[in-house]
């Protein structure tokens, strides 16, 4: 952040000489106009640094196919947000097959002979990313990241092993944090149905052993289900803006359309509505009973464990 300290030492020596300007010309005949017009923008502008300063980096998480996209859209659909998907310098799933990467630097770095390590990822994302979050803050914008959840809590590495793209961030930001959940069943069958489990055992307990230690690392951070977006989304939406302090638009559906982020697993439609629970196995209807951290998870979230309870009916929030 030296641009704005830079700025403000460079006001600072402005005022400065104005005010031997005025003093000088008080010693004269006193004009008919008043000086300070000018003042008065330069100190304008210093209060507005000093707000700047304060500005906050806003960061959204939650686990795959738990409704993610579409609430990620729904952010960005708001006035002078940017939006970035998908985040998490330290992922260690595969990149793309495309080897062109003519602007990204990490890409190049991690893809070289002699890749940086953990330390040398985040210190180079952090810079590239305050180039970013000040660009913006000039531009009145405001940058909102949305990380890579699966990646930490959700691949065979231990989540225990790395920090998360939080603690990372807190080295250089103040932060805004949301978390957004959706019953830990439905997504768990969407993840299975996707192909995405890639951690083991693949089975419901430890699904939920591991959600557990996400919310725990987010513990401080305001939760908004999915569920409840669903059957109010102008509210949940204003809702979320509020958690972000980000400013609100009531014609952020109008712009929905338009908006396109990665990882779209699911919804493929503009249309938000509550859906039906997809077919739960055997398998899982039995996990459902027995599985200790799946019912610590729903309590804890305000679901009902039951496979057969109905799906939206979970009480206010």
């Amino acid at each position: 952040m030296s641009t704005h300290h830079d700025l403000l030492l460079s006001i600072e020596e402005t005022l400065a000489l104005l005010e031997k300007t005025r003093s000088a010309e008080s010693r004269g005949p006193v004009p008919e106009e008043p000086l300070p017009s000018l003042l008065k923008d330069c100190e304008a502008a210093c209060a507005a640094l000093d707000a700047a300063a304060e500005e906050s980096l806003r960061t959204i998480h939650h686990f795959a196919c738990t409704g993610g996209t579409i609430l990620s859209r729904c952010i960005e659909a708001m006035p002078n947000t940017v939006l970035l998907s998908e985040i998490d310098p330290l992922s260690t799933l595969p990149l793309s097959t495309v080897d062109f990467a003519p602007y990204d630097l990490l890409r190049q770095s991690q893809t070289s002979l002699r890749p940086l390590d953990d330390a040398g990822v985040s210190e180079m994302f952090l810079a590239g990313l305050n180039a970013m979050y000040e660009a913006n803050l000039r531009a009145g914008r405001r940058l909102v990241i949305r990380d890579h959840t699966h990646s930490h809590y959700c691949t065979q590495i231990n989540p225990d092993e790395r920090p998360t793209i939080r603690d990372i961030l807190r080295r250089q930001f103040t932060l805004r944090s949301l978390v957004t959940v959706r019953h830990p069943l439905d997504s768990l069958i969407s993840l299975l149905r996707n192909g995405w489990v890639m951690f083991a055992p693949k089975t419901l307990e430890e699904y939920c052993r591991r959600y557990i230690l996400f919310l725990d690392a987010y513990a401080d951070a305001p939760v908004l289900r999915y569920e409840d977006f669903t059957a109010d989304p102008d509210r949940r939406a204003r809702q979320m803006t509020e958690i972000l302090a980000l400013p609100y638009t009531d014609h952020w559906r109008d712009i929905l359309p338009v908006i396109a982020v990665s990882g779209d697993s699911g919804r493929k439609s503009n249309e938000i509505a509550s859906r039906p629970r997809q077919e739960v196995s055997a398998e899982l209807r039995v996990a459902c009973k027995e599985s200790r951290s799946y019912k610590s998870v729903c309590a804890r979230l305000g679901y009902d464990p039951s496979a057969d309870a109905p799906v939206f009916d979970i009480g206010e929030s």
